[in-house]
């Protein structure tokens, strides 16, 4: 992957919890306040982000949530190679001692080959030289 401009966001899950807290809660306003900043560019959510975003949410606001992730966001998966491809960043940090996700790897190996930075707060889980983490 060469290094060039990056081509949009990709929203972890955190991020869409935040969104979705009360009102008065910190982690909201910080994430409210970066949806605003990057607004104009690209937003994406992948597969792992809406099964790990909609398992959190009540079965009766499940439908209506799913419809709001379709038109609000663009819908990205992996590929067969971009899958491979998070198998074996997982293998390399496990065998330093470092154990992913496979939602994190998936994540960020679309992050890698699509140029897209990863939108998180949870910063550790991305521990990829070649990621560009933006958190609130």
């Amino acid at each position: 992957m060469s290094k060039s401009r990056i081509n949009g966001f990709l929203l972890d899950t955190d991020f869409l919890i935040d969104l979705n807290r009360g009102k008065s809660n910190i982690y909201k306003k910080r994430a409210s306040k970066l949806l605003y900043q990057i607004n104009d560019s690209d937003l994406f959510i992948s597969n792992v982000t809406i099964i790990e975003f909609l398992s959190g949410i009540s079965e009766e606001k499940q439908e209506n949530t799913s419809n709001i992730l379709f038109d609000l966001f663009v819908y990205i998966y992996p590929t067969y190679e971009e899958s491979c491809f998070a198998g074996r960043l997982r293998q390399e940090f496990f065998k330093k001692g470092i154990s992913l996700s496979v939602s994190d790897v998936l994540n960020a190996s679309l992050c890698i080959n699509r140029n897209l930075s990863i939108v998180t707060r949870n910063i550790k889980h991305y521990p990829f030289k070649n990621i560009n983490v933006l958190s609130w």
